[in-house]
């Protein structure tokens, strides 16, 4: 009995052995496959946002401020120059008052033409001429091709010049030696001259056109420079007066002739052979030549005559033809080439 249980108990323990063996042999070659796992996310998603609309109020409308224009006071006209402050201590006032007074939202903004209500009308500014500095001019400096001029203007019955164009061209003629003419302006305010504008090309004629902001009385000057010197002209001034009108009436550039056997349905009867004198009595200021053209009503033209001094008003006499019919004109020459014309006037000799 006990030599069975010997050789049943050796088969045994080789069966036992053989399978760990082979146990140990399949875990050294090739490892077990790992059973999966449920998938877990790196992350966790955030929950969608749905936003929420921007309440937007209604807006309220403004609330008017009132505001009455005191108007029992005299009305002044701004000028260019005028600040706030100058009217006001002219005024005898304030410019808080000037401001309450006038619903200006802005003290220093006001512009010239400009209606303001004042306790008492300020005192009228005197404008400061310019007064030329006399200087040697040096060798070569700048020589002005004519004494500076505003075209176009007339002269009052004082002889000063006056103009109701808004718009005058200032004009100081060729200035073939300077490089640039510049222009200033001393306006009704006075005060020191502002720069107004420049020609760089004075050799063939040197001008600025100046617009006027206010009627008044302008000063205006010219300097030319180059690099031989620096020379300045003598002042010119003329007051802008937008109602005055020209010697000869209502109308404008208009020719009278004398004598005249009568004027009739806008025609002029002369008496043939006689002596007529043609005057433009508002011919431009500074013209340098005013021709007088005679257009037959037949066709052709022809100068009758001209006048090479029009400073003192543009004249001539003429010896009219027998049996003429047509018009007659005059015409400017102005420094820089420009030509003015007068209105024409129709006659026929008798």
């Amino acid at each position: 009995m006990r030599s069975l249980r010997r050789v049943l108990i050796i088969p045994i323990v080789a069966l036992t052995g053989a399978a760990l063996a082979c146990t140990l042999s399949w875990g050294s070659d090739q490892p077990p496959t790992p059973t999966p796992s449920p998938f877990t996310p790196f992350y966790t998603p955030l929950p969608i946002f749905t936003p929420t609309p921007f309440f937007t109020p209604t807006p309220l409308p403004p609330t008017a401020t009132a505001c009455v224009r005191y108007t029992a006071w005299p009305v002044y006209t701004v000028v260019a120059g005028d600040t706030l402050g100058s009217i006001a201590q002219r005024a005898n006032t304030t410019i808080a008052q000037l401001v309450a007074a006038n619903c200006l939202t802005d003290s220093n903004l006001i512009y010239v033409g400009q209606q303001l209500y004042v306790p008492q009308l300020p005192a009228t500014l005197t404008p400061t001429p310019i007064t030329p500095t006399p200087v040697t001019p040096a060798p070569g400096a700048p020589v002005f091709g004519q004494a500076l001029t505003a075209e176009q203007h007339w002269r009052d019955s004082t002889g000063q010049p006056i103009t109701y164009y808004r718009t005058v061209r200032l004009n100081v003629g060729e200035v073939p030696t300077a490089d640039v003419v510049s222009f200033f302006v001393t306006g009704p305010a006075g005060g020191a001259a502002a720069y107004i504008g420049q020609d760089a090309d004075p050799w063939d004629g040197a001008f600025v056109d100046y617009t006027f902001p206010a009627p008044g009385t302008y000063t205006f000057q010219a300097v030319a420079e180059s690099d031989m010197g620096r020379v300045s002209s003598a002042p010119f001034t003329v007051r802008y007066d937008p109602n005055f009108v020209p010697p000869g009436g209502t109308q404008y550039n208009t020719l009278s002739f004398s004598p005249t056997l009568g004027t009739a349905g806008g025609v002029t009867s002369l008496r043939a052979g006689a002596a007529v004198t043609i005057t433009w009595r508002d011919a431009p200021g500074g013209a340098v030549r005013v021709d007088f053209l005679f257009t037959a009503s037949t066709g052709g033209v022809q100068t009758i005559g001209s006048d090479a001094t029009p400073a003192d008003g543009a004249a001539m006499t003429w010896t009219v033809p027998a049996g003429i019919v047509g018009t007659v004109q005059a015409r400017a020459t102005m420094p820089n080439g420009q030509v003015l014309t007068s209105e024409a006037a129709s006659v026929r000799a008798q």
